[in-house]
């Protein structure tokens, strides 16, 4: 033992996807504590909508760099906040193993993807009121299908980040 020589050299340690995965949780339980406020009016919400499409975004963006080991900057500029695009793109890459891939899913992200995109949710936008709103409410079950798909994501996605690094 007295011959072993360590020699010490910077690294490059990337987390992208821990630190995907740690924002789309904190916005998921944004998400779930917004859509348990009671809205006395029963006006259309758009902030749970935001809340767990931000979710839905960072868990596929985390996905997609398990797989790839891609860069923020890279993810960032492949994808934007394009969630159908990151959906199926997350789809080619094996998604179904984590997640259930069914009509409704499909569904519901086809709806929400151009609102969230364009931050709809976000900002007062006239067509949102007119035409956005309704759209959604056509589709009772989004938020409930957007809910269990972030939740199925969050517990199979914490797995492998946080269990590599887990002494076998």
């Amino acid at each position: 033992m007295g011959d072993v020589v360590l020699e010490v050299h910077p690294a490059k340690i990337i987390i992208t996807g821990v630190n995907f995965l740690n924002y789309a949780s904190r916005y998921r339980e944004a998400a779930m504590a917004a859509t348990y406020i009671k809205n006395k009016d029963k006006k259309f919400d758009p902030v749970p909508y935001q809340l767990f499409c931000q979710s839905l975004e960072l868990y596929l963006k985390s996905f997609i760099w398990l797989h790839d080991q891609i860069g923020r900057n890279t993810i960032r500029n492949r994808y934007g906040h394009n969630i159908p695009k990151l959906w199926e793109h997350s789809k080619d890459r094996g998604i179904h193993k984590h997640a259930k891939i069914t009509p409704l899913r499909e569904k519901v992200i086809k709806l929400v993807g151009p609102y969230y995109k364009n931050r709809k949710f976000c900002y007062l936008d006239i067509d949102m009121i007119f035409d956005g709103y309704k759209d959604l409410k056509s589709e009772p079950k989004a938020i409930q299908t957007l809910s269990r798909l972030t939740s199925q994501l969050g517990v199979a996605l914490y797995r492998p980040v946080y269990d590599a690094s887990q002494p076998t």
